[in-house]
C-alpha cells in the first residue's frame, strides 16, 4: 500500500522517541535516542587511528582534505579525498584499486563515490556518512534500527546471539547485537562486495568482519563508535578506527562552529523523509558515475 512521505516521517520519528526511551530504559541500556529531535551528526568523513596498532586508510598528508560541509564555514576550496598509499593494511590488489582512485582525483577526473549515485554505503562506511543530515536510532527490545536521514538508508541490528546459517551477502549484511553495560556491541558479516570500506574507495571481500561499539561519552553528549575490521582477503592485518558524532543541540551549545562545520546547515528537530534519486536520468550524467539503481518491475 502506498504511504505518502508525511506519513512515513510520522511513524519513524515517533517510533525515535518511544522506541528508544522504553527499551533503553526498562534494560538500563544506552538511550542513543531520548526523543525524537535526537539525531548524531559525524565529526568528519573519515575514520579516526587510534591511539596505536594498525589503522584505518587516511588522508595523504601532502593532499589536505577539505570537505564541502568546510567550505561552508571557511570559503576555503574543497578538495577531494585522496588516500595515503604508505598504510601497510591494504593487500597489493586492494592498494592498487585505491591507487587508481588516486590517479582520477590527481588528475581532476570523476571520482564519485557509490553513495553519489544512491547506492548503499555497507559496513562500516555507514558511520561516515551523518554530516550534513544526522543518524537517528530506534531501540527495541528486539532490535535496533539505524537511520541515514540523507537518502533514508536502515541498517538492522538484531538482538539475538548468533547469525544465520548459509547467509547470503547484502548491502549492509547481517548485524546481531548485544549490550555489553553502557556499550551495544554490533558484529557484522555477509556485506555486499560493491560497497567501500570508506571513502577512499578502499574494497572488501566476501570475508569482510566488522565489530562496531557504540557507547556514550561527554555526559552522553556524544557518541563514539569503535570499529573492529577483519578481513584477509583485503587486508594484512586486523585494524582498528574510531568515528564520534555530536547531537545537534549539544554541539550548538557547546562547540565551536569551525570544529563542526557541517552543522552550518543542519536543521534541527525531528527526523525529515529525504529522496535521493527524485531524477535519476540527470544525476551526475557524463561523469563516470554508476548508473541509479531503478525498480524495473511495479511493486503492484
Amino acid at each position: 500500500m502506498f504511504r505518502s512521505a508525511g506519513y512515513l516521517t510520522g511513524v519513524l520519528t515517533g517510533a525515535v522517541c518511544l522506541a528508544g526511551s522504553f527499551s533503553a530504559a526498562a534494560q538500563g541500556t544506552p538511550n542513543f535516542a531520548p526523543n525524537a529531535s535526537i539525531g548524531w551528526y559525524a565529526y568528519n568523513r573519515q575514520f579516526i587511528a587510534p591511539a596505536n596498532g594498525p589503522g584505518p586508510v587516511q588522508q595523504d598528508p601532502e593532499h589536505p582534505y577539505v570537505s564541502n560541509d568546510e567550505f561552508r564555514v571557511t570559503g576555503r576550496q574543497p578538495t577531494d579525498q585522496l588516500a595515503d598509499l604508505n598504510n601497510p593494511i591494504l593487500q597489493p590488489w586492494a592498494r592498487e584499486v585505491v591507487r587508481k582512485r588516486n590517479e582520477l582525483v590527481l588528475a581532476g577526473k570523476p571520482a564519485n563515490p557509490p553513495h553519489a549515485s544512491c547506492w548503499p554505503v555497507g559496513v562500516p562506511g555507514f558511520l561516515l556518512r551523518p554530516m550534513t543530515q544526522a543518524m537517528y536510532f530506534i531501540q527495541t527490545p528486539k532490535e535496533v534500527v539505524m537511520i541515514l536521514s540523507s537518502k533514508q538508508e536502515i541498517r538492522h541490528v538484531y538482538l539475538t546471539d548468533k547469525h544465520s546459517l548459509n547467509l547470503k551477502p547484502s548491502w549492509y549484511g547481517e548485524s546481531i547485537g548485544h549490550y555489553e553495560g553502557d556499550t551495544l556491541v554490533v558484529d557484522t558479516i555477509g556485506i555486499d562486495e560493491r560497497t567501500w570500506v570508506d571513502a577512499f574507495g578502499t574494497p572488501h571481500t566476501k570475508q569482510l568482519h566488522v565489530v562496531e561499539r557504540f557507547h556514550l561519552i561527554d555526559d552522553d553528549k556524544v557518541l563514539e563508535a569503535n570499529v573492529h575490521v577483519e578481513d584477509p582477503g583485503a587486508f594484512t592485518t586486523p585494524w582498528n578506527g574510531i568515528q564520534r558524532f555530536r547531537q545537534y543541540e549539544a554541539a550548538v551549545r557547546k562547540v565551536p562552529i569551525e570544529r563542526l562545520p557541517q552543522l552550518a546547515s543542519a536543521p534541527e528537530g525531528p527526523m525529515t523523509e529525504m529522496i535521493c534519486a527524485d531524477n535519476p536520468s540527470s544525476f551526475f550524467a557524463g561523469q563516470g558515475a554508476k548508473p541509479i539503481p531503478q525498480t524495473v518491475v511495479p511493486d503492484f
